[in-house]
């Protein structure tokens, strides 16, 4: 018996490790895609920053439907809406949300003279990037590492530090401007600010229990620019 209950801590470990192994791939994979799919296109088009961004945004919603897919396919909850089946979740996420709108309206873009790049900027950081990224994270890779480990804390603490780690792979776009003797601060103030944002955003998740709350956090946080 000893050695049956050792073999399924083992089986278990293993599952764990392999998990976390194909975790690491999938977010390899999406950075050097990002990275390959982008240099393809700068082959075509001159660099600029509006260039970056429109690129960048065309991307994450590229890869953001993938992940809808991909976990259709294996079955993973998302848990965008969940635990918000009574009028009065309903309501508090609608008064959020409406509030959410009214501070990006209310937004210094929108009280200056607003152009097509100050509206695709916008659009980008505080809708598209929430919802790749919480998608992403809080949604998919969390609930695949929930289906083997039940303790919600450990899978908080570990999104978190995937999260952060992540913007490693964000180097080109800081290479590309601001060149590579500020590349490697550059990563070290981005991977320590998003784990900062990651264990705040990822609470939410945490308690909330549904990642639509994380979307609006990470909204809200980008309202005031990253």
């Amino acid at each position: 018996m000893n050695n049956s209950f050792n073999d399924n801590i083992e089986l278990n470990s293993n599952e764990t490790l392999y998990t976390m192994i194909k975790i690491i791939l999938l977010l390899i994979t999406l950075q050097m895609s990002r990275i390959i799919l982008k240099q393809a296109v700068f082959l075509f088009f001159d660099y600029s920053k509006f260039n970056d961004i429109l690129i960048s945004m065309i991307i994450m919603i590229f890869f953001t439907l993938f992940i809808i897919y991909k976990s259709k396919r294996e079955e993973i909850s998302l848990d965008v809406f969940s635990y918000m089946k009574s009028k009065e979740s309903k309501s508090y996420y609608i008064l959020v949300t409406v509030c959410i709108l009214l501070l990006i309206f209310s937004s210094p873009v929108f009280s200056t003279s607003l152009s097509m790049e100050k509206l695709i900027t916008l659009i980008y950081s505080i809708v598209v990037i929430p919802i790749y990224e919480e998608i992403v994270f809080r949604s998919y890779i969390w609930n695949v590492l929930k289906k083997e480990n039940k303790d919600e804390l450990k899978i908080y603490l570990t999104t978190t530090v995937l999260f952060s780690l992540y913007q490693i792979g964000y180097m080109d776009t800081i290479i590309m401007r601001s060149g590579f003797n500020d590349m490697i601060v550059g990563i070290f103030i981005k991977c320590s600010l998003m784990l900062s944002y990651g264990v705040f955003i990822g609470f939410f998740k945490y308690k909330i229990k549904n990642s639509y709350s994380c979307m609006l956090v990470h909204s809200f946080i980008n309202i005031f620019g990253r």
